[in-house]
């Protein structure tokens, strides 16, 4: 069985297939961490009153299959927009890549992976 490299193999994700700086990526996987801090409220004797929570950045992970073996890499700093119709649950807007990792492959098969976080306005 021949390997499919022409990007519109999008594995059930429906952003995918993504353009990054104008290079099209299949995602194979994505995955997004809705995180908050805790701030503690005391009062003037250090006993505790309360707490609240103060939500962090939408961040996030994918794989990303390459259209051809000559297909660069993606950048620090790119950005992805995800547009899934989901806004509520966060996935939709813009993303910065913070992080890209290393280009592995098997046979024509090739794919990295990137961290992001959910870019403010």
């Amino acid at each position: 069985m021949a390997i499919t490299r022409d990007g519109t193999q999008s594995f059930g994700i429906q952003d995918s297939p993504i353009t990054i700086n104008t290079v099209t990526y299949v995602m194979e996987g994505a995955s997004f961490t809705y995180g908050a801090s805790r701030v503690d409220i005391n009062d003037s004797n250090g006993e505790p009153l309360g707490a609240t929570l103060i939500p962090s950045r939408v961040e996030g992970s994918a794989t990303l299959q390459y259209a051809a073996a000559d297909t660069a890499n993606p950048v620090i700093g790119d950005e992805i927009t995800f547009a899934t119709g989901r806004a509520a649950t966060g996935t939709d807007g813009v993303f910065v890549i913070s992080e890209v990792g290393d280009a592995q492959s098997q046979g024509d098969y090739a794919k990295c992976s990137v961290s992001f976080f959910k870019k403010t306005n």
